[in-house]
């Protein structure tokens, strides 16, 4: 049976070449201190004609002067479009992420269940509509996964902006060996609730992946289960340096869908870089949630009530 997410996301990575991936990491690279690191706009600007002295220093082994499209005020017109081609690399990473994007369509249609399941499809259907309604065109980057699991108890890092605003930690839930045979029964009887739909599924919510150190061998037994390896996003890709790297070793081998890195600062950012080489961070999209870089929280959750406290202090700044 064709896992259509699954090929999709497969086809990105498998039909490029071990040259052509580690330019394109070393590319995203430099997009991910673009967007998260102050600092390394500042340099830029200071050295537009010699940009790469600056990238050389932050180990990024590509040529900025080839991806003007991507970062420079008068070229950025020409991004997304055929006037691109001088800039191959510009041209390289938008043909990426144009077979990226597309992958989250994918993944929300193979949420439907319309045959197996007509009512809960029914009610996903009305939850996708109301979103869009209320959300805009930030609707378009959610995928409406049907179904998610909780292997710990609360999260033990306590971001800020935690639209969920998720408990603090209290203990996960062990891999023994009557947890894996209760935990593999509950997936194969999701799978045939909710039938290909259930690779949708991913296994945390409001807690922390990181905080279950047998966290990889759930995904596992998911994998065999339904033939989708879970996405995971983690905001403490550090702590256990071995159970990060067995998580994107899964990916490595499977490929079915990308990871995520929630970056809470730009040290933060510095740290994860200096750890894991661009080729590493290939499959992992790192979420930049720092001061310094150029992304807005949603505004609910802890986020949300951080905002209001501080309005209520006249700090409309801090809010900013």
């Amino acid at each position: 049976m064709t896992h259509t997410a699954t090929e999709h996301c497969r086809q990105i990575f498998d039909r490029r070449t071990p040259e052509q991936l580690r330019t394109l990491s070393h590319i995203k690279r430099f997009m991910e201190r673009l967007a998260g690191d102050l600092e390394l706009r500042r340099a830029l600007s200071e050295n537009v004609d010699s940009p790469r002295a600056v990238t050389e220093r932050y180990g990024i082994e590509v040529d900025p002067m080839k991806m003007l499209p991507l970062w420079r005020g008068g070229y950025l017109k020409h991004h997304f479009k055929p006037e691109s081609t001088p800039w191959p690399l510009a041209m390289m990473w938008d043909e990426f992420i144009c077979e990226m994007l597309p992958h989250r369509g994918i993944l929300r249609e193979e949420g439907e269940m319309s045959t197996i399941n007509p009512r809960f499809h029914a009610w996903r259907e009305r939850q996708i509509r109301r979103c869009n309604d209320e959300l805009g065109v930030t609707a378009a980057s959610v995928t409406y996964p049907i179904i998610a699991f909780e292997l710990s108890d609360g999260c033990s890092v306590g971001c800020w902006f935690c639209g969920l605003s998720a408990d603090r930690f209290k203990g996960y839930y062990e891999y023994s060996e009557e947890h894996a045979a209760l935990w593999r029964g509950v997936v194969g009887i999701a799978s045939e609730m909710f039938g290909s739909a259930a690779r949708t599924g991913f296994c945390y919510w409001a807690t922390e992946p990181m905080d279950n150190p047998h966290y990889d061998r759930f995904l596992f037994d998911y994998y065999q289960i339904t033939g989708a390896l879970p996405q995971t996003t983690t905001a403490a890709p550090l702590r256990d340096r071995a159970l990060t790297t067995r998580v994107l070793a899964l990916f490595k081998r499977y490929r079915t869908v990308t990871n995520r890195f929630s970056v809470l600062s730009t040290t933060h950012l510095d740290q994860i870089h200096m750890t894991f080489s661009p080729e590493e961070l290939i499959g992992v999209e790192l979420v930049l949630q720092g001061k310094e870089a150029l992304t807005a929280k949603p505004f609910a959750g802890r986020a949300r009530e951080r905002s209001e406290k501080l309005r209520a202090a006249n700090k409309d700044d801090a809010i900013a």
